[in-house]
């Protein structure tokens, strides 16, 4: 019996520490960026001999870059609002159908995240160089809403499946019309998960390079394409830093809604106790 439990909690253990190994594995590239790029030296050190935020100043003090960062955060904006609105369409469209057309519509609402991103990309190019879409920020904002709209209809969606239907036969007992009843009892418990969703739409739209390497054109690139240009063309040591920025604005965005989600969560416990 005890070397059962001894091989068991060694089991443990291995698992535990290998998992622990694959996180950092994939995490340090990442984490060594930020270090790297409060460096003065014009060469690239993973731990800095001279501290300094002259990187990060230089990189504001860029109308080049500081043109391609807002260009890239309006895109993501845009593509936001249109992949939340269409996704929370189509997730309460999905809701009132059968379950043979529910599971058809899903497929084809999932497929952006399923086919390969240079698969779309290629086959968006095709397309929106016969309509002349090629090189326009529309073009661009399309497509992120494209791939980002998975990630809406999924979250909304998995949301109302946990809303009672009661709460809205109930207000159409007493009158109230399909758009009253949306705007007043499901919309509100719809809250966090369309700003959740919004959110990750947003930090799809912005961390994209894949789509917009194929559909930008030379005023229409985004960050994280003029990031890749850098890296192929010339290494500068401002390219720490915005890999930096690249990496801290989805966390930025992120970290409100995970915290009101928290906050959420613990009320609701607290109102049950």
């Amino acid at each position: 019996m005890r070397r059962g439990r001894l091989g068991g909690r060694i089991l443990e253990a291995a698992l535990a520490i290998f998992g622990v190994a694959v996180i950092a594995f994939l995490l340090l590239p990442i984490v060594v960026i930020i270090p790297m790029s409060f460096n003065a030296a014009p060469v690239f050190e993973i731990i800095p001999s001279q501290l300094s935020v002259s990187q990060y100043q230089r990189l504001f003090a860029s109308p080049e870059w500081l043109d391609v960062l807002w260009r890239s955060i309006r895109i993501a904006a845009i593509a936001m609002v249109v992949a939340t609105t269409v996704g929370t369409l189509a997730a309460l469209g999905i809701a009132r159908l059968g379950w043979k057309a529910r599971s058809f519509i899903e497929a084809l609402l999932i497929s952006p995240q399923i086919v390969p991103s240079i698969v779309i990309a290629a086959a968006a190019y095709y397309m929106f160089a016969m309509l002349g879409l090629v090189g326009s920020i529309t073009g661009v904002v399309v497509m992120h809403a494209l791939i980002a709209l998975p990630f809406v209809v999924i979250l909304v969606q998995s949301r109302l499946q946990s809303i009672s239907p009661d709460f809205a036969q109930a207000s159409a007992s007493l009158g109230a019309g399909p758009l009253r009843t949306f705007a007043l009892i499901t919309l509100p418990q719809l809250r966090l998960a369309l700003i959740g969703a919004g959110v990750l739409a947003f930090h799809v739209s912005f961390d994209e390079v894949v789509l917009a390497l194929f559909l930008s054109g030379a005023r229409t690139k985004t960050l994280p394409v003029k990031l890749w240009d850098s890296i192929l063309f010339e290494v500068s040591p401002l390219l720490p830093a915005i890999s930096a920025l690249v990496i801290l604005i989805p966390l930025v965005v992120i970290a409100p809604v995970m915290w009101l989600q928290r906050r959420a969560r613990t009320n609701s416990e607290a109102g049950e106790a």
